[in-house]
């Protein structure tokens, strides 16, 4: 919430200075049309959905029992914001899920640390690692420690880009 009033605070006060020059408009239209933390943002975004869905995954009902994973497995039981059925409903983008997928999907193949959502390829299901992260502070200390970087996100951005263009390509007919 403060956050949100610093902002319309701001906003109030660039709105009541008076009519600049043209140069500065011209350099305000500039700055407001970049595209420069565009990026960062995003990847605040999936650090969030993925914070958020670490705490529900760790609730339990009264009686300690997770309520929202396997207690037997550790499978995930509810829809997660990189999923084909929750990406909407964490208010997440398609595409944007599916790069949080594949990152999280490359993170748990290359094991240079260990990984808090494993995929099951063959069941095509996610489990939590609760071996190495049994409680929601040392699940947190993990997102801490390895958030989504912009560097993850680009490459798989990156991926998705050029394949939608060359998707435009060929429903252009010049591919």
């Amino acid at each position: 919430m403060e956050l949100n009033q610093l902002i319309e605070r701001t906003q109030a006060i660039r709105q009541s200075i008076t009519n600049p020059n043209v140069k500065q408009r011209l350099a305000q239209a500039a700055q407001d049309l970049s595209l420069a933390g565009a990026n960062q943002t995003r990847v605040e975004l999936l650090n969030e959905a993925c914070l958020a869905m670490t705490t529900v995954l760790y609730e339990c009902d009264p009686d300690g029992v997770p309520a929202n994973v396997d207690r037997a497995t550790f499978r995930v039981l509810i829809p997660a914001p990189w999923g084909k059925a929750g990406w909407r409903k964490w208010g997440l983008r398609d595409w944007e899920a599916g790069i949080l997928r594949q990152i999280l999907i490359v993170r748990g193949q290359m094991r240079r640390v260990q990984p808090l959502f494993d995929y099951n390829n063959e069941s095509r299901t996610w489990h939590i690692n609760h071996a190495d992260y049994p409680r929601l502070d040392i699940a947190m200390l993990y997102w801490k420690a390895h958030p989504v970087t912009l560097r993850e996100f680009r490459t798989f951005a990156d991926v998705y880009r050029q394949k939608a263009h060359e998707r435009t390509l060929r429903n252009q007919g010049r591919a």
